[in-house]
């Protein structure tokens, strides 16, 4: 099975005649199926081997009278690229109890929660907030605009719309 297609470098000449244009190349060849294969897959974007595997840190969580502990809180922020106190107003928000960051980089809630109920909300968090819904990449960017949050992907470059929860 053969295929005709045009040379890249060729003068075409334009008739135009009742609304219909017809090109007349300078030069025609013939190319085999593997040929125009290999050449539209040489044309494509290198694909990046990254075997790069993005793993969440779980919270490490402590209970200490009536408050809970996420020992871990900073760290968690950092995998995420997230700021702390971003963060610390999703749990404010979804728990419903107040929260404070100590200086050691640990997040204190006040109320008893276990640690399935913590990975939980920060897995939705995740899910929302960091994983592009486009690629699935978890390479992005959080951009506050006035009341909505915009995920900026920085590997395909995707722009999602969020609603704000602070």
């Amino acid at each position: 099975m053969a295929f005709t297609v045009l040379n890249e470098n060729y003068l075409s000449l334009f008739i135009i005649k009742y609304r219909s244009v017809v090109f007349m190349p300078k030069q025609v060849r013939e190319y085999s199926y593997e040929e125009l294969l290999e050449r539209a897959y040489s044309r494509l974007p290198q694909k990046s081997s990254s075997a790069e595997v993005f793993e969440v840190p779980k919270a490490e969580v402590t209970i200490v009278g009536g408050k809970t502990i996420i020992m871990n809180f900073r760290k968690i922020a950092d995998v995420l690229a997230r700021d702390e106190s971003l963060l610390q107003h999703y749990y404010i928000k979804e728990l419903g109890v107040p929260a404070v960051i100590n200086e050691a980089g640990q997040l204190v809630l006040q109320g008893k929660f276990n640690s399935i109920v913590i990975n939980k909300f920060l897995d939705m968090f995740v899910k929302k907030y960091v994983k592009c819904p486009t690629c699935g990449s978890y390479h992005t960017k959080l951009i506050k605009k006035g009341k909505v949050f915009i995920l900026k992907c920085e590997a395909c470059g995707a722009e999602t719309t969020l609603e704000a929860f602070k």
